[in-house]
């Protein structure tokens, strides 16, 4: 296949037509590189204040747990403990904050992407007033996505309660179904913060544009959400090992005594502001990348559905020649980033 041609803006991160899968994600990581202050910057400011949030929720979760185990632990569950400890506020805290994130480097990756200048106080002055509803934005994707995994569970956590032998099938089968939910919601509202953002939406208005932007083209939207996905776990892999290195097991509420006992383990407060730290520095370097593709992809999806190109290459070339207004503000509603 040929690749496409079309107008290009001479600065910007992305040329201004619809855009092939690898040039979302190398521009998702050209504008990281050309904006390190604002993208890395943004980014490890909101994700170390969830971390500040998180750190007294994990110690007390993780007390709680280590507190479970007695002398009818057996492995089984020990191990069913621990992974319970995966789960730990922290975790579920990060989902959200990356979340918000997308919706605050939306105007970021947007303006880059046009070539115009990307300052924090500029991100700041145009996502302000849009905060609450990004923050209720991000509450209302992560409840319905776990809700919907929660959901499918219940049929075979209560067959399991009375004993049935069916709970395993039912579990299984439900899991599948929750899963796939969630996964169709993701999808459908990944888009749904850059909508909010660059459009000026109410949340569930910018939950059904998401739905309309993606609707033509959910199995793309999936295809290069899941390479950015990749990508981002590679990375957050290879700083894990540093992490575990340094870790171990100290953040696992079970202790193995090697003789078929286990005792609660004690989960210091250092250890869990070391896992906040570590949890940080991954956050911090992956989520600009995951916001930058959504925010590219949401570029992408009005390009191809709306003909936005045309009116994203007229004003670069206004830009260019001098002749755009002074002091523009922000995204205009329903037009997008024109400043």
């Amino acid at each position: 296949m040929s690749q496409p041609t079309g107008p290009a803006s001479p600065a910007g991160v992305v040329p201004l037509r619809p855009l092939q899968a690898g040039e979302i994600l190398d521009g998702a990581v050209t504008a990281m590189r050309a904006h390190p202050g604002v993208m890395l910057g943004l980014s490890a400011l909101v994700v170390t204040l969830g971390q500040v949030v998180a750190i007294p929720l994990d110690y007390v979760y993780l007390r709680f747990l280590a507190g479970l185990v007695d002398d009818n632990t057996t492995l089984g569950s020990g191990n069913g403990i621990n992974d319970l400890a995966l789960l730990r506020p922290g975790v579920l805290l990060n989902a959200l904050v990356v979340s918000l994130l997308v919706g605050l480097l939306t105007t970021a990756v947007s303006r880059a992407a046009l070539g115009r200048p990307v300052t924090l106080a500029e991100v700041w002055r145009l996502t302000r007033p849009r905060l609450l509803r990004l923050v209720g934005l991000a509450l209302v994707i992560f409840i319905v996505l776990f809700g919907a995994l929660a959901l499918g569970m219940v049929p075979g956590l209560l067959l399991a309660a009375a004993g049935s032998q069916a709970a395993g099938l039912v579990l299984l089968v439900g899991i599948g179904a929750g899963a796939a939910l969630a996964v169709n919601r993701w999808v459908a509202w990944s888009l749904a913060a850059a909508a909010l953002v660059l459009e000026d939406q109410p949340v569930r208005r910018a939950l059904k544009r998401s739905s309309t932007l993606v609707s033509g083209g959910w199995w793309r939207v999936l295809g290069i959400s899941l390479l950015a996905l990749l990508v981002s776990e590679v990375v957050a892999g290879v700083l894990s090992v540093v992490q575990q290195a340094v870790m171990g097991s100290n953040l696992s509420p079970v202790a193995d005594n090697g003789d078929g006992t286990f005792s609660g383990h004690h989960v210091s407060l250092l250890y869990v502001f070391l896992g906040a730290l570590f949890s940080a520095a991954v956050q911090s370097v992956v989520s600009p990348f995951a916001a930058s593709v959504m925010a590219l992809q949401y570029l992408d999806r009005r390009m191809r559905r709306e003909g936005w190109d045309i009116q994203l290459a007229l004003n670069a070339r206004r830009q260019r020649d001098g002749s755009a207004t002074t002091g523009a503000g922000g995204p205009e509603p329903g037009n997008g980033p024109t400043a």
